[in-house]
């Protein structure tokens, strides 16, 4: 009781508590998941931390200044476990399934993740390096080989993300669209049509496996 007396006094009857630029940012990313369909404005973000508007203003010059740091904190803060396999190959398979995992919550972070800081990126970078060091690949190698890995991951991730679902009525609106074509491009697009939903699925493993294809023909060079 006593502290809370003098923590009221020294800032003043009526005030509220100070704030932190490190305290808006957290809150600015737990809000991002509880509400991801909802926009992240600054007036939501105030509300968050008990304050009004302006008083953000004072930490960041505008929303997407605001939205830049939290992507880049939400990325600092992602925690690379050990991850499973005995392969270099199974080993990057499972970290950048884990990692899309992690980024698809955030998906109205997902565009500033894609333009983060530098320092943002170290925890990635140091886990990728580590994972393909074995391979020996030359500096200017290693390098393509950690940017394709990360810009995959987060080009996917706003991929599926701003997609979404193929959905039965996404499916029935391409099929009244098929319906205005020649007969034979009818026949030939129809089938497709309730495969696309699988095919979706797939597609991830596939994209993976793609990359790291190209990583071994870099190590095979």
């Amino acid at each position: 009781m006593a502290e809370a007396a003098e923590e009221t006094v020294r800032r003043g009857r009526g005030r509220p508590p100070r704030l932190s630029r490190e305290q808006i940012v957290r809150s600015a990313a737990e809000l991002a998941v509880r509400e991801p369909e909802v926009a992240l404005t600054v007036k939501r973000v105030a509300e968050a931390v008990g304050s009004a508007p302006m008083a953000l203003y004072r930490y960041f010059p505008d929303r997407d200044d605001l939205l830049q740091a939290v992507a880049d904190r939400v990325m600092a803060d992602a925690q690379h476990k050990d991850l499973p396999g005995g392969t270099w190959q199974e080993r990057l398979r499972a970290w950048m399934h884990d990692s899309r995992d992690y980024l698809l919550p955030y998906r109205q972070l997902l565009p500033y993740m894609a333009a983060t800081q530098q320092p943002a990126r170290v925890s990635s970078l140091v886990t990728l390096t580590r994972l393909l060091r074995p391979l020996r690949l030359a500096e200017d190698d290693l390098a393509l080989a950690v940017t394709l890995i990360g810009s995959t991951v987060i080009g996917h991730a706003v991929y599926e993300t701003h997609r979404g679902p193929v959905s039965a009525h996404k499916l029935d609106a391409l099929s009244e669209a098929l319906a205005r074509y020649p007969q034979e491009e009818r026949e030939a697009v129809a089938p497709l049509l309730p495969r696309l939903p699988g095919a979706q699925n797939r597609l991830y493993d596939v994209v993976v496996d793609r990359t790291i294809a190209a990583i071994e023909a870099l190590a095979a060079r």
